[in-house]
C-alpha cells in the first residue's frame, strides 16, 4: 500500500519524473554503483516502467522521439519536412565547374550509393532530420578503424555511415579540474572527449569526436552538465498543446469505448411519503432487460419498455459537446508553426476548401526545406573532407511539382533581362560582362568583354555583332513552299546567302 501511495500519491511527482526522463541514466552498472547511489527519481522511473506507465505519454516529458512515434500531430510536420528532404536528388560535383561526378575512383560517392550494409542514403537522410527536428540534435557517425586519426580524410577511409539515435547520445566533456576551457582559445579536442551511446550493450562505449558530425537545431548548452553541447528541441515551446492533444485523445477514447457509467437510472415510484427506491430484484431485472433485450445488435430491440417508472440522468458529455476536433486542429497548427509550416497545409476535414495550398507548399520548400538541405550538404561536405579533393555534395529539387511554376517564371524574367541588356549593349550603355552579371553568369576573361560598344574598334564590334547575331537568329523550319527543301526539314538562314 505504501508503494502505491508513493507512486500515485501526487501528480507533481509523476510529472517531475516524466519531465526529467531524458536527464536520468538509462542503465546502472551494478559493479560501480550501489542501489543507495542511484537517484531517487531514476528508481521511481524504473518502478513506473515496470508498471507500464511510461509507455503511455499521458504526462508530456522530454522524450520527443516517443511523442513523434505516438502523436500524429507531432509526427506529421516532422515527417513532412524530413521526407521531402530525403527525396531530393543528391549529387557529387566538382568545385571548379560544378559538373556532376559520375564515376569516382576515390570512393567519394560511396555515401550516396550505400552508406551502410542495411540502409539506403534516403533512409539515412530521413532518419537524420527526424532526430534533428524532434530532439534538436542529430549525430552522423563515419565508422573507421581505431588506428585512423582525426587528420585523415574521412571519405577515403570510411565505408559505413550511421545516423545515431540522438536521444541516447551523451557528449562527454574533457576532464579538467578547473572546468572546460569554454569561451577562450581552444581546439575541439580540448572541449569534447567523445560521444557515448547509452544503448544496452553499447552503454559506456565512447566514440572518438572526429568520427561524429553533431548537427544541431538551435543553441547548444555550453556549460558542463546534463545536455552538454546539445541543443533543445523546438517541441519544448509547444509542450502544453501536446499535453492538450493527449488529453483530448484520451477523452474521446473513453467516450468511444464507453468506459464507466454513461448515466444513472433514477426511480420515479412514489408513495405517501415521497419517492421510493427500487428494490434489489427490480434493479436486477431492469439491468438484465437493458443489457440483453435492448440495443442495436442482432435480435435486440431499439425500443425499451418497462412497467417500472424510471428516469435516465446522463452524467458524461458527448463528443459534440466536448468539441475535441476544434481543440485538436488548434494544437496541431501551433505544433506545425514551430517548424515553419503554414496552417493551410495542416490536415483537416475541410482541406478541399483551400486554393492556396500549392503556394503554401512552395513557400515551405523555399524557406524551410531547400535551405535546410543546402546547409546539410555544406556541413556534410566539410565533415567528409570532400573539399580537399575539389568535390562537394549538392541537392536538387527541380522536379518538385509545386516549384515548376517558379522555374517557368524565373526563365521568363531571365529572358526579359536578356532583351533589356541586349538593347543597352547596342546603345553603348553596358559591357558584355555587365550584361552577364545581371543574368548571374560568370565574367569572361578578355579586355573586349569589359568595354562598352563605343570603346571598341570596328574589328571588335564586327566580331561581337557576329556572335550576338548567331546566338539570337532563330532556326527556321522549312514548310516546303519555298527554297526547294522538303517539308519539315530544318534550314539555317545563313544558307540563303550561299
Amino acid at each position: 500500500m505504501k508503494l502505491l501511495q508513493n507512486i500515485f500519491g501526487t501528480k507533481e511527482k509523476t510529472e517531475a519524473v516524466a519531465v526529467k526522463a531524458d536527464e536520468t541514466p538509462l542503465c546502472v552498472d551494478s559493479k560501480s554503483k550501489e542501489i543507495s547511489d542511484i537517484p531517487d527519481a531514476w528508481r521511481f522511473r524504473q518502478i513506473l516502467a515496470n508498471l507500464d506507465l511510461l509507455t503511455r505519454p499521458t504526462v508530456v516529458g522530454n522524450n520527443f522521439i516517443e511523442l513523434f512515434k505516438t502523436i500524429p500531430e507531432v509526427f506529421w510536420p516532422i515527417d513532412f519536412i524530413a521526407k521531402r528532404i530525403s527525396e531530393a536528388h543528391f549529387d557529387l560535383k566538382r568545385v571548379k565547374d560544378d559538373s556532376i561526378v559520375w564515376c569516382n575512383r576515390l570512393g567519394a560517392d560511396t555515401i550516396l550509393k550505400q552508406p551502410n550494409p542495411i540502409m539506403t542514403w534516403r533512409e539515412i537522410v530521413y532518419q537524420h532530420f527526424v532526430y534533428k527536428l524532434a530532439t534538436g540534435n542529430a549525430f552522423l557517425r563515419a565508422a573507421m578503424p581505431e588506428n585512423i586519426t582525426a587528420e585523415a580524410t574521412k571519405f577515403q577511409w570510411c565505408s559505413n555511415y550511421w545516423s545515431l539515435p540522438a536521444h541516447l547520445i551523451e557528449v562527454k566533456p574533457m576532464d579538467y579540474s578547473y572546468g572546460v576551457p569554454m569561451f577562450g582559445v581552444a581546439k575541439i579536442d580540448e572541449l569534447i572527449k567523445g560521444y557515448t551511446l547509452n544503448l544496452g550493450p553499447y552503454s559506456g562505449l565512447t566514440i572518438p569526436y572526429w568520427q561524429i558530425w553533431h548537427d544541431r537545431d538551435g543553441i547548444p548548452e555550453l556549460l558542463k552538465g546534463v545536455g552538454y553541447m546539445k541543443a533543445s528541441s523546438r517541441l519544448l515551446s509547444v509542450k502544453k498543446p501536446i499535453a492538450n492533444l493527449i488529453a483530448v485523445y484520451e477523452a474521446r477514447n473513453v467516450i468511444y469505448l464507453k468506459r464507466g457509467a454513461l448515466g444513472f437510472i433514477v426511480a420515479q415510484k412514489e408513495d405517501t411519503t415521497g419517492t421510493v427506491a427500487l428494490e434489489p430484484d427490480e434493479k436486477k431485472e431492469l439491468q438484465e432487460q437493458v443489457t440483453t433485450r435492448y440495443g442495436v445488435g442482432e435480435g435486440q430491440s431499439p425500443w425499451a419498455v418497462t412497467d417500472i417508472p424510471v428516469n435516465f440522468v446522463r452524467t458524461n458529455l458527448s463528443i459534440t459537446e466536448l468539441q475535441p476536433f476544434d481543440e485538436t486542429l488548434e494544437d496541431a497548427i501551433k505544433i506545425a508553426s514551430v517548424f515553419g509550416i503554414p496552417s493551410v497545409l495542416v490536415p483537416r476535414k475541410d482541406q478541399s476548401t483551400f486554393s492556396n495550398q500549392d503556394a503554401a507548399e512552395k513557400s515551405v520548400y523555399t524557406s524551410v526545406i531547400i535551405p535546410a538541405c543546402k546547409r546539410f550538404c555544406e556541413a556534410l561536405t566539410t565533415f567528409l573532407g570532400l573539399e580537399q579533393k575539389g568535390l562537394y555534395i549538392d541537392c536538387d529539387f527541380s522536379d518538385v511539382a509545386c516549384l515548376q511554376s517558379g522555374l517557368k517564371e524565373g526563365e521568363e524574367v531571365k529572358k526579359l533581362v536578356n532583351e533589356r541588356c541586349l538593347s543597352q549593349f547596342k546603345n553603348g550603355l553596358i559591357s558584355i560582362n555587365a550584361w552577364r552579371a545581371q543574368i548571374h553568369e560568370d565574367a569572361l576573361e578578355g579586355e573586349i568583354f569589359d568595354k562598352v560598344k563605343f570603346e571598341m574598334t570596328p574589328e571588335e564590334i564586327a566580331k561581337v555583332d557576329s556572335v550576338i547575331k548567331a546566338q539570337t537568329s532563330p532556326i527556321q523550319i522549312n514548310t516546303g513552299q519555298s527554297g526547294g527543301g522538303k517539308p519539315g526539314e530544318y534550314k539555317d538562314p545563313k544558307q540563303d546567302n550561299n
